[in-house]
């Protein structure tokens, strides 16, 4: 940097200034406002006043300097009219439209409401417009500005217009712009016309600042805010007021919280899409079970399909189901062959054993019946025969008996005659025939007291775990919604308590205790609506909504605190139930009157007599509308379940007595498969005895008599008695051999005859097994072991016999065939409950890209969920990790840091300020004017500061919930900082932390008076002050304050000194002009005497009647023309 510069308020300025100054010279118009045509107003070098009745077009003129110099943000007659509104230089205010124009007036339209301008010209036509001001110095070197504005006939804004900017180094004439008009302005021809054009309002700026010399390192523009506030002269009450709203800017502190408002908005952007990408990942995770379901459902299908048992019982081909069933009948008849070859040859050993015995025996007792003979003993020997032969009936009769006996017993049956043998042989032919059909029944049976069994041991646990529940809490709602309640209250981290169930506070009073379940049937889903604070609503809303609830739960926002009153009447549904008190009781009363104020009636007659009635069995109307039914289930009305509980017990104690008996039929059904497999034996049996052949009775009569007889023989000899006894000693054990001889051949003969069967059985069986092992119909090790598992479960222990085994069988079918029906609906469900999950999904986020077929859309929402899951989501924390550190560590850290160095600041920049206004006398020549400023930081401030400074401090790690907590905590921070917010000024913007103020003081520097409120000084006085503070701070604005005078000297004052009398408005006007500068004033008529003596031009402005205006010279002379000619 080639000059010296020293660092200042507002830039850098030189440390030594050429003493050049530009002051405002003449100022042109062409048709702006009242001023048709062309109009110019020449000022003086030190002070001009333009005054004028009021309308008479005096602040027109102050406006167009403003419509040349200042931003378009800067409302026109600031001054002149307070009540100006809306948008800067809108509809609804003066702009450059309505000057173009010269609007002079608004008229209604005839036959409309709506209203026209009335313009001096433009109505109907184009027009244009212009403004410039020359600017001198010293040196006589000139400088002009211009702003001209073709308007086409329709414009109606200003973006709609031809706008031209220019500057030329010399005086310029506006007429000359006359004929450049109808072109629009081209801009070859302005270039000819000697105009520098400039495209934007900044670079035309730019240049002017530039040239001019108004501020320094291209800070011009505060420089014209500040003339720009100076000239709008509104009036401030306080120094404190008068210094911010003249001299301070707006603090960098204002902008550096919007960054942190737009970072933090990002911030919870992002966790915006985190929470929306959790909750998607939440309601698609039991997509996977829901789909393995569905696989398995069709897997165990296909299993149970591919077994073939369905159609075994009807022939058809082999099957891995048949396969499998021959395959194990196939063992059990190898075992009972085994048996049964065994169990022969120990029959055949015990008849060769018995049959050697009897020859022996057969011998001894030959000898005997000799030795008799020789005695004499032929007649002996003749009853002997006699006897024997009735002994040999009367055992095979006695046999017969009791192998009828055995069956007898079995039937619990007596057989004491032929004709009740015969009566019990029909019987038996009839049970034989039927068999079938009771096995089929007995089967049915079997299976349905199992099934019983079961339905009522799941009923006993239900009510066991409803019981408990209800055990642990006073409601009579239903366990899942309790569990959903709970699941809510520790979401939004409330107890239960807090959230009831409207059941949960209603009581039906016992006078109509009858009642009870038709008025639960007529507030039908209303009782279980859980009741939630309104206040808290908005964020228990937020809490819950990633909680995954099997069970919906309705809620409803309630007002609390509500007075509650006990005045329903008896006669309606309201009035005969109680409200529990507490927070949510008025609010429920006044619910229940509103929508359930049904009229109780007995009869159903009487249901359209009322707008809304209600009967006893729960019936319903509604005006032409009503409902009935639905009113079985339990009452969920009360305020205690002390009842409920009651109830559950004797429920419970029913349900293990139905229990016990369920499982006694259950067992007496597995015995009694048994014992109709005896019933069936014992009946073939007695079917088989003809009576002569059991008549024990007869047949021991017959004994008796042939054994008296040979006893008579046998009296009359004793060897012959003796010889006797030796012989029936040997043929008692001859019996008894021959028994056993017997029993052993009937064994042979039975297992003979029960061989022949096994081997044509193992033949059959061996065939079909041969034929599945040539076959592809061999069962896999999963459906062997399937299969298996079904025969485990219909046996209560494992078939030993092919019979068995059989049966079993067809209870396996069925089984089987339950288990499909209970496989294809599983998958049926689990296919609705995936679509109405993928619908779900669709409703809440909206993807024309995604259906809702549970098989067609798996793979898109699959590829859906694994992407949020495993990528989006993990993206997601991590930018919100980094926005959340980037927020609190620069943001939040830079606007705390910006406020303590704001307020720093403040003071610092009040030094030159002070230093200026230590030159210039004040009151006197002993006295000076100083600013001062005062950190008045109230508590509401500090408990931010405070908050800001721990947000911004790094937290270190932190967990999901901590992190949770800190933006909560964050988000309260912004929310005071947003722009809509009523305390972000308040809090941000550093200008109301420091309270300003001025003092008066010697020269010396002690403090003599203080200058707080403006408004308690006399009208002089306070626009002393006023250019004492506003003029020092501009000095420093502009840029040249180490200079003798101001590089830039105009100042523009619009209704300046109008309370000032004309001593203190000398002192006033004395102070601007003792800071260098050249005031043009806007004044009224009646403070022109006040004001004339301290200026050097009066004009004023006057206006005809045609509305327009122009200038007349009162005091003074125009300044002369500059060296250079007007061209």
């Amino acid at each position: 940097m080639s000059a010296r510069m020293n660092d200042s308020l507002f830039g850098l300025i030189p440390a030594a200034s050429d003493g050049r100054q530009w002051t405002a010279h003449s100022m042109q118009l062409v048709n702006w406002g009242g001023y048709h045509g062309h109009h110019e107003v020449r000022f003086s070098g030190g002070a001009t006043l333009l005054s004028g009745a009021s309308g008479s077009g005096k602040s027109t003129l102050l406006d167009a300097y403003i419509a040349l110099m200042m931003s378009h943000t800067t409302p026109f007659n600031g001054a002149s009219n307070g009540t100006t509104s809306g948008r800067a230089r809108g509809r609804e205010q003066r702009s450059v439209l309505s000057y173009a124009r010269g609007k002079v007036d608004e008229s209604r339209e005839d036959g409309s409401t709506s209203s026209r301008d009335r313009v001096l010209r433009g109505d109907g036509v184009d027009t244009w417009s212009a403004i410039s001001m020359t600017w001198t110095d010293q040196s006589g070197s000139a400088l002009t500005a211009l702003r001209a504005w073709y308007v086409p006939r329709d414009a109606q804004r200003n973006e709609e217009c031809v706008v031209v900017r220019a500057t030329a180094d010399e005086v310029f004439d506006l007429r000359r712009l006359e004929d450049l008009a109808p072109g629009r302005f081209a801009r070859p021809g302005l270039a000819d016309a000697g105009l520098s054009l400039f495209d934007t309002d900044v670079a035309f700026a730019t240049r002017l600042h530039a040239a001019l010399g108004i501020g320094a390192a291209g800070d011009g523009h505060k420089a014209m805010q500040l003339l720009g506030r100076i000239q709008a002269g509104q009036a401030i009450t306080t120094v404190d007021a008068l210094y911010k709203a003249m001299v301070l800017e707006e603090p960098e502190t204002l902008a550096v919280a919007q960054r942190a408002v737009e970072h933090f908005d990002e911030l919870a952007a992002v966790r915006e899409e985190m929470l929306t990408a959790t909750r998607q990942v939440e309601v698609l995770r039991p997509m996977i079970g829901l789909r393995d379901q569905i696989d398995e459902a069709a897997a165990s299908v296909a299993l149970l399909d591919g077994l073939g048992a369905a159609g075994a019982s009807t022939g058809g081909g082999p099957t891995p189901f048949t396969a499998w069933r021959d395959a194990r009948r196939l063992a059990l008849v190898r075992a009972e062959e085994a048996t049964n070859r065994a169990a022969h040859r120990t029959a055949q050993e015990r008849r060769a054993a018995a049959a050697a015995r009897i020859t022996t025996a057969e011998g001894e007792l030959d000898e005997a019946r000799a030795a008799r003979t020789r005695q004499g003993g032929d007649a002996v020997e003749g009853a002997e025969r006699e006897v024997r032969r009735a002994a040999e009936r009367l055992e095979a009769v006695r046999t017969a008996r009791a192998s009828l006996d055995s069956p007898l017993d079995v039937l619990g049956r007596t057989v004491g005659s032929e004709p009740e043998l015969a009566r019990l042989q029909r019987e038996g032919r009839a049970f034989v025939e039927n068999r079938s059909e009771r096995a089929a029944s007995r089967e049915s049976a079997t299976f349905a007291a199992r099934q019983h069994a079961s339905d009522v041991g799941r009923r006993l646990a239900a009510l066991e775990a409803e019981k408990e529940s209800f055990s642990r809490r006073r409601g009579n709602v239903g366990a899942e919604d309790d569990a959903a309640r709970c699941a809510l209250a520790e979401a939004a981290g409330l107890a239960p308590a807090e959230l009831p169930f409207v059941a949960e506070l209603l009581e039906v009073r016992p006078a109509y205790e009858p009642w009870r379940d038709a008025i639960g049937t007529a507030l039908g889903g209303f009782a279980t609506v859980v009741l939630v604070d309104h206040a808290r609503l908005d964020r228990f809303r937020s809490a819950i909504d990633s909680v995954d609830l099997r069970r919906r739960v309705r809620f409803e926002g309630a007002e609390t605190g509500l007075p509650l009153a006990d005045d329903a009447d008896p006669a309606t549904l309201p009035g005969r139930v109680e409200v529990k008190a507490g927070p949510f009781g008025g609010w429920l009363a006044e619910r229940l009157d509103q929508r359930f104020d049904h009229v109780c009636v007995d009869d159903p007659g009487e249901l359209s007599r009322h707008p809304r009635a209600l009967t006893r069995t729960g019936q319903v109307s509604d005006g032409r509308r009503g409902a009935h039914g639905g009113g079985r289930r339990a009452s969920v009305l009360g305020f205690s379940n002390a009842a409920r509980l009651d109830t559950l017990t004797e429920e419970i104690t029913a349900a293990r007595t139905d229990l016990r008996e369920a499982e006694a039929a259950a067992e007496e059904a597995r015995h009694g498969d048994a014992a109709e497999t005896d019933r069936v034996v014992a009946y073939t049996q007695c079917l088989a005895v003809a009576w002569e052949d059991v008549d024990v009775a007869g047949a021991e009569a017959a004994l008796a008599e042939r054994t008296s007889r040979r006893d008579a023989l046998l009296a009359g000899s004793d060897v012959l008695q003796a010889l006797q006894d030796d012989e029936e000693r040997i043929r008692t054990r001859l019996t008894a051999l021959y028994r056993e001889r017997a029993d052993a051949e009937n064994q042979v003969q039975a297992l003979a005859e029960q061989w022949a069967a096994i081997t044509d059985l193992v033949d059959e069986v061996t065939d079909a097994v041969a034929q599945a092992d040539d076959g592809p119909s061999v069962g896999t090790a999963e459906q062997t072991a399937r299969l298996d598992a079904a025969l485990d479960a219909v046996l209560a222990e494992p078939a030993t016999s092919v019979a068995a085994f059989s049966a079993a069988t067809h209870a396996v079918v069925r089984e089987l065939e339950r288990d499909r029906e209970a496989a294809v609906e599983s998958g049926r469900s689990a296919r609705a409950a995936l679509g109405a999950l993928f619908e779900r999904f669709c409703d809440t986020w909206p993807n024309p890209n995604l259906g809702t077929d549970p098989e067609a859309s798996y793979a898109d929402f699959l590829r859906v969920y694994e992407e949020i899951e495993h990528q989006q989501l993990y993206q997601l924390q991590e930018r919100w990790s980094r926005t959340i550190g980037r927020l609190s560590g620069n943001d939040l850290t830079l606007l705390n840091s910006v406020m303590t160095r704001s307020v720093a600041e403040i003071r610092e920049r009040m030094e030159p300020v002070n230093a200026i206004l230590s030159t210039l006398p004040f009151r006197d020549d002993e006295h000076r004017l100083r600013i001062t400023a005062t950190v008045t930081e109230a508590a509401d401030i500090s408990s931010f500061r405070r908050a800001l400074r721990d947000l911004a401090a790094d937290p270190g790690e932190q967990t999901a919930a901590q992190r949770t907590r800190r933006f909560d905590r964050m988000a309260r921070l912004i929310d005071r900082i947003r722009p809509d917010s009523p305390e972000r000024r308040r809090l941000v913007d550093v200008r109301d932390h420091v309270r300003i103020s001025a003092e008066c003081v010697d020269l010396d520097g002690t403090h003599v008076s203080v200058y707080d409120h403006i408004a308690g000084k006399s009208g002089g006085e306070s626009q002393e002050l006023v250019a004492f503070i506003v003029g020092a701070a501009l000095r420093y604005q502009l840029g040249d304050a180490g200079a003798a005078r101001p590089r830039y000297a105009p100042v523009f004052l619009d209704e300046a000194f109008i309370k000032a009398d004309a001593r203190f408005a000398g002192r006033a006007v004395g102070a601007w002009r003792g800071l260098g500068f050249q005031l043009v004033i806007g004044a009224p008529l009646d403070k022109v005497g006040a004001l004339e003596p301290h200026v050097d031009v009066v004009l004023q402005a006057v206006k005809d009647d045609r509305g327009r205006s122009r200038l007349v010279t009162l005091v003074g002379a125009p300044e002369p023309a500059p060296a250079t000619a007007l061209r």
